[in-house]
């Protein structure tokens, strides 16, 4: 049986096709990542691979295409990640779906070559897209979880310059976001048909609803999978991400992105302060509605005339009113006016969590893995770790200088064989110094 096309068709040459989601962020582009990893094994017995043998691995792969990494920072996975991604693709037999917003912003000659590194089969370009009176909010937020100090107004003035290339945060923005200039590159050299507009549904709409059309513009039957193991890449409220804000000013450069990403995306933002029920959204205020709607006008009339596949509709693109009397909610308060109080009760959640982090890190570090195995067999399998360790210090070593000192920093939390390795040494000066003592009071 030939593999599934959009909209369920079946061609008559049985070519194999390759589904590129690349994006947009902050687009439920994580809610459709677990979904698709998730049901993985539901995916094969239908004939479609989503691979990678992590999660991770589709953005490991979009930072080796791009060839570039967190700002002063670095990971030797990402290297071969690409290849590693497309040699998958070209071992399966029917069709792939690889999903990353960190693709949108690829320069046309990346674009070009992950092209003809697929070439084996029908690329399908994938853009899902929301509207900016959402998506405007949700990025600053994004933002100021990846360490910028940037304020929304700021944010959303450089957002508007005719020159907004000069400004960081604004090329940032654009790049992942505006869906006219990402498929200008991802589908140069596609036919319209082969690229697929997925817009989101307004607020209120089915909860599995951007799913069904995920799969309309895959070929994916949408009942056929587990959507009960996901859940949306949530948003944080407007007094934890002024709290983040002032924390990014205060921290410096001693704090390297592997311990801001560990410490503070992932564990404080994520865990801690993106499930706190919050008394303020972050809304964009009043007077940049006007601007954002003639924006998306311009965008849904370029769409329309490019002919893509659209699925939902083009008027989902439209922002919504701000809020206020006319929709019958109270004003939402402007995203840079301090919450002082809001500010401090986060604080004190945030505390709290990082301090019961050090106890556990430190509770950890008192019993290291291993500790009640016999030390003969112990020494054997440090022999063995002990290789595929040296390994990867030789990478980092090839990296970046600072990146060395990065390892050996955080080597002994992130690898077994250096924790054993410690506390093997430590067991064996403890035996040489009873020895020595022995032998002096003979």
């Amino acid at each position: 049986m030939a593999p599934p096309t959009p909209g369920g068709a079946t061609p008559s040459a049985a070519r194999r096709a390759i589904f590129l989601h690349v994006g947009a962020a902050k687009s439920g582009t994580t809610f459709l990542q677990l979904v698709l990893w998730n049901n993985r094994e539901r995916l094969r017995e239908r004939g479609v691979l989503f691979p990678g043998e992590d999660f991770a691995a589709h953005v490991r792969a979009a930072f080796d295409l791009r060839r570039t990494f967190f700002l002063g920072a670095s990971d030797p996975k990402t290297r071969g990640a690409w290849r590693t991604l497309v040699d998958e693709a070209r071992d399966w037999p029917g069709n792939t779906i690889i999903s990353q917003e960190l693709f949108a912003p690829a320069r046309p000659a990346w674009v070009r070559e992950a092209m003809a590194d697929l070439d084996f089969a029908d690329v399908h370009v994938v853009f899902t897209v929301r509207d900016l009176g959402r998506q405007i909010p949700a990025h600053w937020q994004e933002d100021v979880k990846n360490r910028f100090t940037t304020s929304f107004t700021e944010f959303v003035a450089a957002l508007r310059r005719q020159d907004w290339r000069t400004f960081e945060t604004a090329r940032l923005f654009w790049g992942l976001q505006d869906p006219v200039a990402v498929l200008g590159r991802w589908g140069a050299d596609l036919p319209p048909e082969r690229v697929h507009v997925v817009t989101l549904p307004p607020p209120g709409a089915p909860r599995d609803l951007l799913w069904r059309r995920f799969c309309a513009a895959t070929g994916l039957v949408p009942d056929d999978y587990d959507l009960s193991r996901t859940f949306a890449n949530q948003s944080l409220g407007l007094a934890e991400t002024q709290f983040l804000l002032r924390l990014n000013e205060a921290l410096d450069e001693r704090i390297g992105w592997h311990a801001y990403n560990e410490d503070v995306k992932l564990f404080l933002a994520q865990q801690i302060f993106a499930p706190r029920p919050s008394t303020a959204r972050i809304e964009l205020p009043a007077e940049h509605v006007p601007w954002a709607t003639e924006r998306s006008v311009e965008t849904v009339e370029a769409l329309r005339a490019a002919r893509y596949d659209v699925v939902g509709d083009l008027y989902d693109l439209m922002p919504g009113p701000a809020s206020g009397p006319a929709v019958g909610r109270a004003p939402a308060p402007p995203p840079d006016e301090p919450r002082w109080a809001e500010m401090a009760d986060a604080g004190v959640d945030a505390i709290a969590a990082l301090l019961r982090r050090v106890q556990e890190t430190e509770d950890r570090a008192g019993s290291p893995p291993g500790a009640d195995v016999p030390f003969p067999d112990r020494l054997d399998a440090l022999r063995e770790e002990s290789a595929g360790l040296l390994d990867v210090t030789g990478r980092l070593a090839h990296d970046a200088a600072p990146l060395v000192q990065r390892a050996m920093d955080s080597a002994k939390d992130r690898y077994p064989a250096a924790r054993r390795l410690r506390w093997a040494y430590r067991k064996i000066q403890a035996r040489a110094g009873r020895s020595e003592a022995e032998t002096r009071t003979r």
